[in-house]
């Protein structure tokens, strides 16, 4: 390969971002074009006036990937683990501690939680590796009470911002062997913000000699063997020997950024995929007052992570709840995020932010007992970001829909030594829609361009 070798990647994200590093430091001529006014994608950092980094789009590290972290540590960031106290929230008021007492002999404490039924996903997928069903339908073949099926429903829709009915368990079993093997179970937090890992990773593709260009909007690509030119919505259009494609899952699906002509081997297996969606808003209060409640559980809520609805309530349309909230703690900061994926965050597409503000702010003064001015009288700013209405993105991140496991690794073919396909949707290590699965993307495709 020529050391001068121009490549194209559409996309600053960190997918993007990751593969552009690669490809300076091994001499390529790199263009990142971003048609956003920021790097990162879907890392997203607000900061407010009152010195809070409020992330609006991904905020956990789960686990501790290595790709990520060492990342992280070269560029002199610290990470926090979120691990205070887990706490249930009944409708009946009540909160009890997430973690049953071994001494509790009841049916409830008995049952399998979500992580069990996980764990038999699994053991059922490496017995049958050439079946795939949807997880509703899977959950209706065991032998589970009530609640461990309707728990498990609801994390897996939370957690992958998928429709369980659509839901490939296969794709669960995959995800959860990759979690395992990072230690997915432990919650990581960038202090200062994630936003700073896109942020001083762009300064190093620069260091490297890569240009990035900011709002450089990416109308089509027009490609054949050897060369492609990205037209940009100027009119303006810049080529190159080759393309890094970084665009999002929802972007590939929409076709509202053509490629001409269409890559036959890499967009049909893109749109077996599925965009998921969530509705998640910071509130940022003046103080952090559920610490200095007087409660039957107030020492655990002077150290509470996560607040989880113990009977998966997520409301209806004409009543949106969210199932889960969460601090900043250790980090002191008087935050919580309210947070629902799925089907069940489309309740919230007809509201504004201040709606959904106003209505989280409700739930907390249920949770806790409080009249609901209490606590609006408490809260300073809210901050959401709508991936799902965001013409740039068109969702939150990918999930796999039943019989579409191997539809990540045809993506990842080259497409004549030209064309190049990368971000979380593209990653095969059952690492979707995660920060780290997105790095792994973009190093695969800089090694395939290298050596292609």
């Amino acid at each position: 390969m020529s050391a001068a070798k121009s490549v194209l990647v559409i996309g600053a994200g960190m997918a993007g971002l990751t593969a552009a590093r690669a490809l300076a430091e091994a001499g390529c001529a790199v263009t990142v074009l971003e048609a956003a006014d920021v790097v990162g994608g879907r890392v997203r950092t607000h900061r407010t006036d009152d010195g809070y980094a409020v992330e609006v789009g991904a905020e956990f590290v789960h686990g501790r990937p290595p790709e990520l972290i060492a990342m992280v540590e070269e560029l002199g960031l610290e990470l926090v683990e979120r691990d205070g106290a887990m706490l249930l929230f009944h409708k009946d008021g009540q909160l009890q501690d997430a973690y049953a007492s071994e001494d509790d002999d009841s049916d409830a404490s008995n049952a399998p939680d979500a992580f069990d039924v996980m764990e038999q996903a699994r053991a059922w997928s490496e017995a049958h590796p050439d079946r795939d069903e949807s997880f509703v339908d899977w959950l209706a073949e065991l032998d589970l009470p009530e609640q461990s099926r309707v728990t498990a429903t609801a994390y897996a829709e939370g957690f992958n911002a998928a429709d369980a009915h659509e839901l490939s368990v296969k794709s669960m079993a995959v995800q959860q062997a990759a979690e395992d093997e990072v230690g997915g179970d432990v919650g990581l937090h960038v202090r200062g913000g994630y936003a700073q890992v896109a942020e001083r990773l762009a300064a190093k593709v620069r260091e490297a000699g890569g240009t990035i260009r900011l709002r450089a909007h990416v109308s089509a690509l027009q490609w054949k063997p050897g060369e492609v030119t990205a037209e940009l919505v100027d009119e303006e259009c810049v080529r190159a020997d080759a393309a890094v494609v970084t665009l999002p899952l929802g972007i590939l699906q929409s076709g509202t950024v053509p490629i001409v002509p269409e890559p036959d081997m890499v967009l049909p297996h893109a749109r077996r995929m599925r965009m998921g969606h969530v509705c998640r808003i910071s509130l940022v209060f003046k103080r952090r007052w559920w610490a200095e409640l007087e409660h039957e559980r107030a020492e655990e809520l002077k150290k509470l992570s996560f607040l989880i609805s113990a009977d998966r309530d997520k409301g209806s349309a004409l009543h949106p709840m969210f199932p889960v909230f969460w601090t900043t703690e250790p980090e002191e900061g008087a935050v919580l995020t309210a947070w629902t994926g799925g089907p069940h965050a489309e309740a919230f597409a007809a509201l504004d932010e201040h709606a959904i503000a106003h209505l989280a702010c409700s739930q907390l003064a249920k949770i806790f007992g409080l009249e609901r001015e209490a606590v609006l009288s408490e809260l300073r700013s809210h901050h959401l970001h709508d991936w799902t209405r965001d013409p740039l993105f068109c969702g939150a991140y990918s999930w796999v829909p039943v019989g579409s496991v191997d539809a990540s690794a045809k993506m990842c073919e080259p497409v004549e030594g030209t064309l190049y396909f990368a971000g979380e949707h593209t990653d095969v290590t059952g690492h979707w829609g995660t920060v780290h699965g997105a790095m792994r993307s973009g190093l695969r495709a800089a090694q395939q361009v290298l050596e292609g």
